[in-house]
């Protein structure tokens, strides 16, 4: 019999999202964490019910039935921690990005140091920036003043002045606020984060601290040359929860039984992101994507340091920010492998817009569906340039080098066949040199962020064991030649002595099936100067590769994707594309 090396804890993580609310059972099995099951019903944040728990409890209902193990008791409460005839759980952890984007007002010194600090700061949560108050402005207090009255903002934050530099002007742009929460009503009062010069919290707190909630952080700019949003980070996702305590029905009660520690999807991708940069080759970063409703999610990872993107006006369907209603018809056209009308796609965007839960009806739905996956991760990519540029990559959308790329959202784990989901990431993320797509299939790697917190080993024993999917290992040179140039040649040695030589040409997109269980040694040798990222331009050298769903994509499309102008050439391209990669 194995020992167990472990506390064995049973763990249910409560994923809250927009559409689907996601319950996921954790458990030891022989000795180590595996994930049991999971649970899903539709999310109650929006009419008729405006209650998260009523979606939490439905969720738990269903994990019940699909796992067999009691957690609710008589009363239908969870019961926690476990009882010794092995009903209920002993941990709960959970994600909630349920609910409208957070309502900031930013207010700093100058526009490219504290105010763009500040914006990055909250780009690593569900919040929309609602106006920029600044020393350059040109507004008087007046006109400060009733901005910050009109704009009814769940959140202010304060930045600005180096670490011992600006004094008077910081406490000159908080007069305003001072003042609007002075002439607010208690309950409507928001909160105030600030984030400056740390030497005058002392009168920061007297100037304003009667007057509001204020949360006084780290400096996130201690010097001109220096962004530091780790600190700040924490007192964010603080400040996020109490807001949601107060403006969200069902939160209050969900983070009760996370002992208070409920964190946003986000924060958990980047602490996983972290957790495996520094497993895995510390030459490479690790990255994560999340395609969901309320948000598009990028978190990178590289030696222990990570970066996290949360962008909700790249959701696939905020019906806060009415997002799909700025989507560009034109880039979102060019991604489908057919003719469709400007009218016919805005109705189908309006569609989702209002309802989106709905499923694609038809091919032409579906398709509109996954160009719009695409534009989101290129709109979301744009955003992060610069912090991407940090961890090693080139001018976008060039990526830096990864291992792996762990993508998630039912935009591509309800998709049709793998090879949609693959495609898709393809297109949007454009990976270079060799790389490895997995799949969250069951929409846990947030939960095992949040469970990292509470259990480390837990986090890591889960995703060991299976519970992500290797969607398909990738190798895409970089480099660039005329289409039909032979830029890769490869050899190819299989577990059972089969040994294949292939040439792979320049412009095309190549897929060699390699089952599960099963692995591949490939001698790889680029010409013409393309990079696999093996020590420089036309290095090769020998890489084996593990059975994924899809086996080994080579994509040798270049890097940049080709801008094909010609409609029947570029919707000929794409269903080439998708054709290859279903083995047609």
């Amino acid at each position: 019999m194995p020992v167990s090396f472990v506390k064995a804890d049973s763990l249910l993580a409560l994923d809250i999202g927009t559409v689907n609310t996601r319950a996921s059972l954790f458990d030891v099995v022989d000795a180590r964490y595996r994930y049991l099951g999971s649970g899903e019903a539709p999310s109650t944040a929006n009419a008729p019910y405006h209650d998260l728990s009523e979606g939490v409890h439905r969720a738990i209902e269903r994990l019940q039935q699909t796992t067999g193990r009691v957690l609710l008791d008589e009363d239908a409460k969870l019961i926690v921690p476990a009882r010794q005839d092995g009903s209920g759980v002993d941990l709960v952890v959970s994600t909630v990005s349920a609910g409208a984007p957070l309502k900031v007002i930013v207010v700093g010194l100058l526009t490219d140091i504290s105010l763009e600090s500040a914006s990055n700061l909250l780009s690593t949560t569900y919040a929309h920036i609602l106006e920029q108050i600044h020393l350059g402005d040109r507004r008087t207090l007046q006109d400060r003043l009733n901005l910050i009255l009109q704009a009814n903002a769940d959140l202010i934050v304060v930045a600005g002045g180096t670490e011992g530099g600006a004094e008077r002007a910081v406490m000159q742009m908080l007069e305003a606020v001072g003042l609007a929460c002075l002439l607010s009503h208690e309950e409507r009062r928001p909160y105030i984060l600030y984030v400056g010069n740390s030497t005058i919290q002392d009168q920061v707190k007297n100037a304003i601290g009667s007057l509001g909630n204020l949360v006084l952080s780290s400096n996130i700019r201690p010097t001109l040359e220096i962004e530091n949003l780790e600190g700040a980070k924490l007192d964010l996702m603080s400040a996020y929860r109490q807001i949601r305590n107060t403006h969200l029905p069902g939160f209050y009660e969900v983070d009760q039984i996370s002992n208070g520690g409920a964190i946003t999807p986000a924060f958990g991708w980047e602490r996983v992101v972290r957790m495996l940069s520094k497993a895995y080759d510390q030459r490479k970063g690790v990255m994560g994507v999340d395609i969901g409703a309320a948000a598009t999610i990028i978190a990178a990872g590289l030696g222990g340091n990570s970066t996290v993107g949360v962008f909700p006006q790249f959701g696939l369907a905020n019906p806060t920010l009415r997002n799909l209603e700025q989507i560009s018809i034109t880039d979102l056209s060019y991604w489908l492998p057919f003719d469709l009308s400007p009218k016919d796609i805005t109705n189908v965007l309006l569609t989702k817009q209002t309802y989106p839960a709905s499923l694609p009806m038809n091919e032409e739905e579906l398709a509109i569906e996954l160009a719009l996956g695409r534009l989101m991760l290129q709109y979301s990519l744009r955003e992060m340039r610069k912090r991407l540029k940090d961890f090693g990559g080139g001018e976008l959308p060039i990526l830096p080098p990864l291992e792996p790329i762990i993508a998630a959202g039912s935009i591509l784990t309800r998709a049709p066949c793998w090879s949609q989901a693959a495609l898709l990431l393809l297109d949007g993320l454009q990976p270079t040199r060799i790389t490895t797509l997995v799949l969250d299939q069951h929409h846990i790697v947030a939960s095992l962020g949040a469970a990292a917190a509470v259990n480390p080993v837990l986090a890591v024993q889960a995703m060991d064991f299976g519970t992500l999917l290797n969607l398909a290992s990738v190798i895409a040179p970089l480099g660039q030649a005329r289409p039909g140039t032979v830029v890769l040649k490869a050899k190819l040695a299989y577990e059972d002595g089969r040994q294949e030589k292939i040439e792979f040409r320049y412009g095309s997109l190549y897929r060699i099936p390699l089952p599960f269980g099963q692995s591949l040694q490939m001698h790889l040798q680029p010409l013409h100067g393309f990079d696999l990222g093996m020590g420089g331009g036309g290095i090769g050298g020998k890489v084996r590769l593990a059975g994924s769903a899809l086996g080994v994509i080579v994509d040798t499309r270049g890097r940049p994707l080709p801008r094909i102008r010609d409609a029947r050439r570029r919707q000929e391209w794409l269903r080439k594309n998708i054709a290859v990669l279903e083995n047609r």
